[in-house]
């Protein structure tokens, strides 16, 4: 009852930071024409009011999980509270696109020591065998919080402005700090070891540019030999990161962690999957508020069955893959998602809302089943010393696939529908007449990136498939680590020869 009543406290404060980052998740995306429209935005700073958000917490996730990994995780949690609510009432006094995507940067910096220590936190205060399971209850806050952003930031942009999406996280960020303060106790045994500033540097740096130049790639030709010297310049200082890691005595990112299938196939199909996920919300907002012409509210109200079928699936995957193993239930997650995101290249000026409604709970049911298991499958093959920088790499890998499907979603938009035209269709011309032809154009360009989107969640099962010989090996993956991060043999074994 004592150790059921510790785990009890450790998730009432992950699950307000889990409910506070959902909340931040969904509560901007249904206003993002009226606040294109409000600060005179083209398409890209659109989406770069999502990217910086997520290049600033992708920016830092490293030594985020390093230092949890060298200090400990509870003073660390409560710091990215704190900076989280600072960040957000400084972004709604923004006066212009330019300050508000600064500003988004630093939000996404707070972000990431929420993202990256609450499934630390819960993964050294949970059981093996019941991981899954809690990962589960833990997805229900970010679940809920998503469902009352969507609700919420509609009635909020439509009656306050769209200000009041960023101030509403303030008090309860506050109230998160003072909670984080009174229920969690440190109860990993914090290791010693350098920081590794060169590795955090040059990753920083090479991620940044990489990033960058799928931005201006965006833009069209006229940026394309920009575009390819900066991603040129960041794959070579990936490199130059991998080597200094592989040299470092106390690396950023221990390289053998990616010796355990179980962890290196997880994070591979979480990329997959976030490459192809990333974007959706995002170019539904655009469909629903622009081919349908649906107000902020109704929009949020449409992505509700999303959120739904994903807070319930979300949960039912954890429990089935502590049952059955992760890899048969995110093999189906992933089918699933991939089938619904061709249903939604299929979406036009006369799509009826009940099939728009079908879709979304079939990729809230995909997403829900892949999600939850496949995250704990990471962090169970990471050894405890690990797990600040296990957790730290699976953010990493969202994150980078996240922030790449956005800019990829834009490139494929604008092979079928010129750059200026977009963004007019968004932002400029939402109060006027649209032109059917123009949103036609539109339709057709969401069509063929949905159906991009769809092959690619479609590849990840590949690495889904490939670690079935693994799946029984989560509940023994506490004894099943070696000095090197690898699986013993027992794991082995059950790998037919």
């Amino acid at each position: 009852m004592s150790e059921r009543r510790e785990i009890l406290h450790v998730l009432s404060v992950t699950t307000l930071a889990s409910f506070l980052t959902g909340i931040n998740a969904r509560i901007l995306v249904v206003g993002i024409p009226e606040l294109a429209h409000s600060l005179g935005a083209d398409v890209e700073q659109v989406i770069w009011l999502t990217q910086a958000y997520m290049l600033g917490s992708t920016a830092v996730q490293l030594i985020v999980g390093s230092l949890s990994d060298i200090y400990g995780r509870v003073n660390l949690f409560s710091m990215g509270f704190a900076f989280f609510s600072l960040s957000s009432l400084l972004c709604g006094f923004s006066s212009n696109v330019f300050q508000l995507i600064s500003l988004r940067l630093i939000q996404g910096i707070g972000a990431a020591f929420l993202m990256s220590l609450s499934l630390t936190i819960i993964t050294d205060s949970v059981p093996k065998g019941q991981l899954g399971t809690w990962i589960g209850v833990n997805q229900i806050a970010f679940r809920l919080g998503s469902l009352i952003g969507l609700t919420l930031g509609g009635l909020i942009i439509d009656n306050l402005g769209w200000r009041w999406v960023f101030w509403v996280h303030v008090p309860l960020g506050l109230i998160s700090v003072f909670w984080s303060k009174m229920r969690l106790k440190e109860v990993y045994r914090p290791v010693k070891a350098k920081i590794d500033y060169p590795g955090f540097l040059s990753f920083t740096s090479a991620i940044s540019l990489i990033l960058l130049s799928l931005t201006l790639a965006a833009y069209g030709s006229a940026y394309l030999r920009a575009s390819l010297i900066l991603a040129s310049l960041g794959s070579l200082i990936l490199l130059l990161f991998i080597y200094l890691e592989l040299k470092s005595s106390s690396p950023a990112l221990d390289l053998r962690i990616f010796r355990n299938w179980q962890f290196a196939g997880g994070i591979v199909a979480q990329f997959l999957y976030s490459l192809a996920f990333g974007s959706v919300t995002v170019l539904l907002v655009i469909y629903l508020s622009v081919v349908k012409g649906l107000s902020a509210s109704l929009t949020g109200m449409l992505l509700l069955p999303f959120e739904f079928s994903f807070l319930i699936f979300g949960t039912l995957g954890g429990k089935l893959s502590d049952k059955y193993g992760y890899a048969p239930i995110t093999m189906l997650g992933l089918a699933l998602s991939s089938t619904s995101l061709y249903m939604m290249s299929l979406f036009s000026t006369q799509t009826s809302i009940r099939f728009i409604v079908a879709t979304m709970l079939l990729l809230g049911c995909g997403a829900g089943l892949f999600v939850t298991p496949n995250a704990s499958s990471i962090m169970a093959g990471a050894p405890q010393e690990r797990r600040g920088v296990a957790s730290s790499i699976r953010a990493l890998s969202f994150n980078i696939g996240f922030a790449a499907s956005l800019n990829l979603s834009v490139l494929l938009m604008t092979g079928f529908i010129p750059y200026d035209l977009a963004s007019k269709l968004i932002a400029a011309e939402l109060t006027n007449p649209i032109d059917l032809g123009n949103v036609n154009l539109l339709s057709r360009a969401l069509s063929e990136t949905f159906k991009f989107q769809s092959l690619i969640m479609a590849s990840a099962m590949l690495f889904s498939t490939s670690r079935l010989p693994l799946n029984r090996t989560i509940r023994k993956s506490e004894k099943g680590v070696l000095k090197g991060f690898e699986v013993k043999d027992s794991s082995r074994a059950s790998i037919p020869h």
